[in-house]
């Protein structure tokens, strides 16, 4: 039998501190609080404390906490003769990992001080009171652990608060959902804009310029507003685990908009990217036509792509997908002529003074559906209070003596959130005063008769009102419509039937319309222009 090793200890008044905070226990000592506790200690044993490791919200009954790790890792280098703990459980609450660990300390010289329960020694009693401590440590954990399920499982069976916030909605004091009403408007205002063409970009860059923040106080991106379209919390759904509530959540959209905003990110994901798959500069064009714009060959999406001559002129370039993967032999397109074509092309569209009516009764409606009476403004006004509020406190501060390189970046910042929030108030009031107006088809009417297709915001409206998918072949362009309201697109096949059917027709431009008999019943309100570019 192997001797047993004879530990060296340490014979200096250094020491080192570890504290922990878990999230999950309410009466736990905070690290302030430790500390405080920790220094204490070590001034009446006469010790230095030399380093301090805290990690903050993290459970005992992991190994992973990075300054747990790194404290093991600097034991040895550092030789202290004490880590002072306000309890055993702060190292940890796995009986296993405990032991494994107090092994790597002793073994490093170094003997364990606890504030708040007796600090072990080389007594009997002392090795059985440790062991009955670390197993009292992980009964507390693992009992903690079945309480804490059984109160989750209670609280998803009737639909409550069981930690997770939602944007848009507050906890009453019962741990019900109930309606933020200063969030709430922001929400059903992103859910209209992208059921209404708007960009989910857009989106983001609207809320983040306004100063509107996330539930975390970030900012928000692309990947939280995806997540929050998709989130069924909004139409009134409880879900947690495995429990599904229908109706336990005040609704904030109703299953028409929701809906609408799950057929259109399908379609955008069937579609591919809006964004271009060139790296974007601030000198790089936006391929406004992605995810129209088809391959009449193979039927698959177009992306923008460029290249550079010899001489060093860069060119830009519509792809077809398939033919980068070497499967399809459509040769790529000029971006700035095929762009031009559909611009002239939806110019023509928007001469036509009875589809001009068309759109204008439905933009009218639309806006009185989705943009009056929703809040919207007033939480922009509460915002722009809020801001002004914070603004006011930094004066006070200045006013004090406080002032510094991070108050002045700060009270910028409030001051550009304040210029973006009072646009936005602009904009919201001319809204409103038009969907009021007695005259306001009329107003819709006049602006799309005079829409400037040069700008981006008019020219995408137009575009996503008109047109389902613009597929383009070596010697026409062919744009189709929406078949019904419900925005059902016509097959690329059977498009392509109809085509073939055509072929030994001569014309520059032919439009099938409702009572066209080339078509079958299941499209006969389908709009194809077919144009030859000469």
């Amino acid at each position: 039998m192997a001797a047993k090793k004879n530990i060296k200890k340490n014979n200096n008044n250094f020491a080192i501190a570890y504290y922990r905070f878990s999230s999950h226990s309410q009466n736990e000592a905070s690290i302030e609080q430790q500390k405080e506790r920790a220094h204490e200690y070590a001034d009446a044993k006469g010790l230095t404390i030399v380093k301090e490791y805290a990690d903050a919200a993290i459970s005992g009954t992991t190994s992973a906490r990075p300054q747990y790790q790194l404290m093991l890792s600097e034991i040895e280098k550092i030789k202290p003769s004490a880590l002072i703990l306000w309890k055993t459980d702060r190292l940890g609450r796995d009986k296993c990992e405990l032991v494994w660990a107090k092994k790597k300390i002793r073994d490093a010289g170094c003997s364990i001080h606890l504030v708040a329960e007796p600090t072990p020694d080389d007594s009997p009693e002392s090795v059985l009171m440790e062991s009955f401590l670390e197993g009292m440590t992980e009964y507390y954990s693992r009992n903690l652990s079945g309480n804490i399920r059984r109160g989750m499982e209670y609280n998803a069976e009737h639909g409550l608060f069981n930690g997770h916030r939602i944007f848009g909605y507050k906890v009453d004091e019962n741990k019900k959902y109930i309606v933020d009403d200063t969030q709430a408007p922001f929400v059903q205002r992103m859910f209209a804009d992208y059921a209404g063409g708007k960009a989910m970009s857009d989106i983001v860059n609207d809320l983040n310029t306004q100063g509107v923040r996330t539930n975390r106080g970030v900012k928000f991106s692309i990947k939280t507003v995806n997540k929050m379209l998709k989130n069924r919390a909004y139409i009134g759904e409880y879900h947690f685990g495995d429990y599904t509530i229908p109706g336990a959540i005040p609704e904030l959209v109703d299953a028409v908009t929701f809906d609408a905003v799950q057929n259109r990110m399908i379609q955008n994901k069937r579609r591919g990217s809006q964004r271009t798959t060139v790296m974007q500069s601030s000198e790089a064009p936006r391929y406004w036509l992605t995810g129209k714009l088809f391959c009449g060959e193979c039927g698959a999406s177009m992306q923008g792509v460029s290249g550079t001559s010899k001489t060093g002129t860069k060119y830009y370039y519509y792809s077809c997908k398939e033919q980068r993967a070497k499967r399809c032999c459509k040769r790529p397109v000029r971006k700035n002529w095929i762009e031009k074509i559909i611009i002239e092309l939806l110019a023509e569209l928007l001469s036509d003074t009875e589809l001009i009516a068309s759109i204008s009764v439905d933009a009218a409606e639309y806006y009185k559906t989705n943009y009056c009476d929703t809040g919207y403004l007033e939480s922009l006004e509460a915002e722009r209070k809020n801001v002004e509020k914070k603004l006011s406190n930094f004066v006070k501060a200045i006013e004090e003596g406080i002032y510094n390189d991070a108050t002045q970046k700060r009270m910028l910042e409030l001051e550009q959130e304040k210029a973006a929030l009072t646009e936005a108030i602009e904009a919201e009031k001319i809204r409103r005063d038009l969907c009021a107006d007695d005259h306001s088809i009329q107003a819709y009417f006049d602006k799309y008769l005079n829409s400037d297709l040069k700008d981006p915001e008019t020219r995408d409206a137009v575009l996503e009102y008109f047109v389902d998918k613009i597929f383009v072949y070596d010697g026409r362009i062919v744009i189709t419509s929406w078949l019904s309201d419900d925005k059902t697109d016509i097959p690329f096949d059977f498009l392509n039937k109809e085509l073939q059917n055509a072929q030994n027709e001569v014309f520059d431009r032919l439009v099938f319309g409702s009572t066209s008999q080339c078509l079958d019943a299941r499209y006969r309100e389908l709009r194809h222009f077919y144009f030859l570019p000469g």
